[in-house]
């Protein structure tokens, strides 16, 4: 064997025995690998936010008349509560006291009946020319809302109660103070309705006027033991809020569900 053959045969060992320890991590050194490619995963999307109907859309779809005006700012912010307020008023705009009974209140639809019977109800809606709404909510967190009836040449406020569900929805009226469209004020005209009912019942409360009786002094002669008897009275005033001098107020005082003639 020659020399040249032997060079060869030494750098074909060696290079079988480096790629042996390649494999088996011994021997010859070969250069790290490559680090790992990183793939950045998006973030999955938020889930979407609740949508509601606009008013507008809701108006077409529901056929509204077109005397009831709500506003998209003055709506509710839930889907199934725009369409109760948006059927409730459009009952009394097509006068319509079958639909509109079914979604009172048991007070309030004895009420509604006794306006048909007598014919007030059919007197009053016929001369609806526009029903301004706002919904809202009561000081303690219940739906409300109230409407503006432009009846003829005059308005007319009046504020409900409302709840919904699987089953429909329900209006209970709320109190209405006297001469309120002469008080309201402000952009939430259901929270100042609420304060103007409490300024009034607390008004109620208050006794007409107060009395101050004198006290009267009764002397008796001295009796055999010498003692002196003095007793005097004085004026025994009321026991509750309800009582002499002050006027009973109903807990929750109604009026009739439409909008008066």
């Amino acid at each position: 064997m020659t020399s040249h053959e032997t060079r060869l045969l030494r750098l074909v060992g060696a290079a079988a025995a480096c790629a042996v320890a390649a494999t088996g991590s011994i021997g010859c050194e070969s250069s790290p690998p490559p680090p790992p490619v990183v793939t950045r995963v998006a973030p999955p999307p938020p889930p979407p936010k609740p949508t509601v109907t606009p008013i507008d859309q809701l108006m077409v779809q529901l056929g509204i008349d077109e005397r009831v005006q709500l506003l998209e700012e003055d709506a509710p912010a839930k889907e199934d509560d725009r369409r109760a307020v948006l059927e409730f008023f459009d009952t009394f705009a097509r006068s319509d006291a079958t639909a509109l009974g079914t979604m009172l209140s048991m007070l309030d639809r004895l009420e509604l009946e006794d306006l048909v019977r007598s014919g007030a109800w059919e007197k009053t809606t016929s001369q609806i020319t526009r029903i301004h709404v706002q919904a809202g909510e009561s000081p303690d967190g219940q739906a409300c809302a109230l409407a503006i009836f432009y009846v003829g040449m005059g308005h007319q406020p009046q504020l409900w109660y409302y709840t919904t569900s699987i089953d429909g929805a329900t209006f209970d009226a709320v109190a209405t103070p006297p001469n309120i469209m002469d008080k309201l004020s402000g952009s939430d005209w259901i929270a100042a309705w609420f304060e103007l009912l409490e300024q009034e019942l607390a008004l109620a409360y208050k006794p007409d006027e107060e009395f101050v009786v004198p006290q009267k002094i009764v002397s008796e002669r001295r009796g055999s033991s010498g003692t002196s008897m003095t007793p005097a009275g004085g004026p025994s005033g009321p026991t509750g809020p309800v009582g002499p001098g002050r006027r009973p107020v109903p807990r929750n005082p109604r009026r009739p569900p439409g909008p008066p003639g």
